[in-house]
């Protein structure tokens, strides 16, 4: 008994220590009274764990609170460099490599067209891992599929090339494998970073990419469901047509992913650009003066809204946040999504928030990998 109660004392001073250093990384420049107040910890707690912290130069002090009733009060930051790690946004046609820091923030090291096979994509992606010696032991991979309840196995990935029982961590010798949903770290890395959307209980985001997926937070846990697939949101069957990389026919992302408005497009005209992204981007800017991206991009906006008001109804969340490469819908257009989506809902649902994600889509599920990244080696450390 006694074993197991110093066992739980551990355990309990750990998981503090945590709710303290997570609260310094996504909020940098809070105080320990600060501190105290957002966790409900007694304040000499936190000044134990703090100097704990210090001392293993995890965090650091920089500056002051200046206060009118007593001792001013020192700034905390998590120190940047005190581990490092690899990530990976692994996109359907094109890749991103990051340098993860310890304070949740990522920069791009590397980028690289996606290959069509697993065997031949995780050969390239090792052989650029291995140009980073040093970093912690972990890889963090957003991908565009669901993945197992180990998260080190892509269980199926429908628009690369139908990918299925991918069992990534074999390809990678010295690195722990940690895979998740790259929309699920898209909500992630909004939830941290925004606090307008960080706020809110329920939210729904909806990843626009060449296909759709979804992040769902329900009262402020991200919900992954029974078999950790919650958030495959695209492959709501809304149209009879449209034959989607699933296999079904119908599917929401068959009909309205920026692939799809892209291949529109150019069965009449090319569009510029290297990669799908770039040339999203490009319609989106044309939208004004060209009548073909005018009819292809108001097409996407009614079936958008179609799929989001079925969310909102089901869901009935506080906000919808619209992301990825959605960021570049015109202002106008999207104006309409959210009156239209406001017009149509329940009218239980009628002061639902829709909002465009404040990342951009390069950054966004990379900004996720890290966050996720950071807090994992956390646990690791502390």
């Amino acid at each position: 008994m006694q074993n197991m109660e110093i066992y739980s004392l551990k355990q309990a001073k750990t998981i503090n220590k945590l709710r303290v250093l997570n609260t310094i990384r996504f909020e940098p420049g809070v105080t320990r009274n600060m501190i105290s107040e957002k966790t409900g910890l007694d304040p000499s707690t936190v000044t134990k764990l703090v100097n704990e912290m210090k001392r293993k130069r995890m965090i650091y002090e920089k500056g002051i609170l200046p206060s009118k009733l007593g001792r001013h009060s020192k700034r905390l930051y998590v120190n940047r460099d005190f581990s490092k790690a690899i990530v990976v946004d692994l996109g359907v046609t094109h890749s991103i490599v990051g340098i993860s820091f310890f304070d949740g923030t990522v920069e791009v090291v590397d980028e690289f067209d996606t290959p069509d096979t697993p065997e031949e994509c995780f050969r390239v992606l090792t052989e650029k891992v291995s140009r980073f010696p040093g970093v912690f032991p972990l890889i963090v991979i957003g991908v565009p599929g669901s993945v197992d309840k180990t998260h080190k196995k892509l269980a199926f990935a429908p628009n690369l090339n139908r990918w299925r029982d991918i069992d990534v961590e074999k390809y990678f010798k010295v690195f722990e494998v940690y895979l998740e949903n790259d929309a699920n770290l898209a909500a992630l890395a909004e939830m941290m970073r925004n606090k307008h959307f960080g706020d809110r209980k329920n939210i729904v985001y909806i990843l626009v990419r060449e296909g759709i997926g979804g992040g769902i937070i329900i009262e402020g846990k991200l919900y992954k469901g029974s078999f950790n697939a919650a958030g495959e949101i695209g492959h709501m069957k809304m149209y009879d047509r449209g034959p989607c990389f699933c296999g079904r026919v119908g599917c929401w992302e068959a009909n309205t992913s920026i692939s799809h408005c892209v291949r529109q497009y150019e069965k009449k005209k090319p569009l510029p650009g290297r990669t799908m992204y770039e040339k999203f981007e490009t319609l989106c800017k044309i939208y004004e003066e060209d009548p073909l991206a005018k009819e292809v991009l108001d097409e996407f906006t009614g079936i958008l809204i179609d799929g989001i008001v079925n969310l909102v109804n089901i869901l009935s969340p506080e906000i919808v946040i619209v992301g990825g490469e959605g960021v570049f819908l015109p202002e106008g257009v999207f104006e309409v999504i959210v009156s239209e989506t406001r017009r149509q809902v329940h009218p239980m649902d009628k002061e639902v928030s829709v909002e465009k994600g404040s990342l951009s889509n390069k950054e966004v599920v990379l900004e996720g990998t890290s966050i996720l990244s950071s807090m994992m080696i956390s646990e690791r450390l502390v």
